[in-house]
């Protein structure tokens, strides 16, 4: 998790801090990314990225969601020790390293696809 956090801040662009690993920092970002590009090629591989992020972010947070009902329901519970607890707990963070990491990987292929310009100018503005 450490080497995610790392990552994302050192390639992140200016004021970035885990830029575009959240839907309303993708909705930005895309928007910002299509009116940087001009080479319509490049734009189209960096919108499917995005597309392929976004499904990734999504899917995360229906686990989130899910996760908190869980742990509702076993806070409910007065025969469910905190043992029982910590092993959703466990579960989610396994679940959010994953997830970051393959928003990570969608990350590098989108900035792959991108000029420092072009990334620079879309990551600034997205994280201010």
């Amino acid at each position: 998790m450490l080497v995610a956090i790392i990552v994302a801040f050192f390639l992140g662009g200016p004021n970035a801090s885990g830029a575009i690993l959240t839907q309303d920092m993708l909705k930005s970002f895309e928007r910002l990314a299509q009116q940087e590009i001009t080479d319509t090629a490049r734009a189209e591989a960096v919108m499917q990225e995005v597309a392929a992020l976004r499904d990734e972010l999504k899917k995360f947070d229906k686990t989130f969601a899910k996760s908190g009902k869980v742990l509702t329901e076993l806070y409910k519970d007065h025969d469910a020790g905190p043992a029982s607890l910590q092993v959703q707990l466990d579960l989610l963070n396994d679940e959010w390293e994953t997830a970051q990491s393959l928003a990570l990987d969608h990350r590098f292929a989108i900035r792959d696809q991108m000029t420092k310009d072009e990334w620079v100018a879309a990551v600034a503005q997205t994280t201010e």
